[in-house]
Parts: structure tokens; sequence; C-alpha cells
């Protein structure tokens, strides 16, 4: 896919691989790029060095996502590349309650 001109969205972009996914999209050139993280300074901070605006979101809450794809959208038109790299840590590996793989 080519990146450039296009607006991108990325969860869990405050750090590690949705940071490093940001600043590849950046050299490609992106239009826009919605830095998303439950962590506001994480996202805060990547998005003031790439350009981009900080979205604090938790991916849990519908409503953060109906928010973010809706402020995006009526801000810089339809997102062409919608990143849904935020998770959660679990430990336990083959011993982790069902309800803990159920929330994800």
């Amino acid at each position: 896919m080519e990146l450039a001109d296009k607006v991108i969205v990325i969860t869990g972009a405050g750090t590690g691989i949705g940071e490093a996914l940001a600043r590849r999209f950046t050299a490609a050139r992106a239009k826009f790029i919605a830095v998303a993280d439950i962590d506001e300074a994480g996202a805060g901070r990547v998005a003031a060095d790439i350009g981009g605006r900080a979205f604090p979101v938790d991916v849990s809450r519908e409503a953060d996502i109906r928010a973010l794809v809706s402020t995006v959208e009526a801000e810089h038109g339809p997102i062409d590349l919608f990143c849904s790299n935020a998770g959660i840590l679990l430990e336990g590996g083959e011993e982790t309650p069902d309800a803990d793989w159920e929330r994800i």
C-alpha cells in the first residue's frame, strides 16, 4: 500500500510497535497520523515528534473508538488505514483464565 497522502489512525501508538509504525508512516509521507493511546503523555510525545495529533483513547471503550473515528474523519476526511495495534499483556500463558482472554 502506498502511504503517501493517506489518513492513518494507529492505536497503542504511544510506545513500542505503534510508535514505530507512526514513525515509519511519517517517513512514507502520510497526510495525517492520529496517535491514539491510553497513555496520553506517550501519545503526545510521539505526535509532537512526528507532526501528528495525539488522542487519549481506551480501546476497550467503544465510545472512545467512535469519537476517535468521528473526529479524524470530520477533520481530515476518510481514514485510509486503521492500525488496531493496542493490546494488553496477560500473564500466565496456558494458565490464563478464559475471562482474561475474552477481554481481548
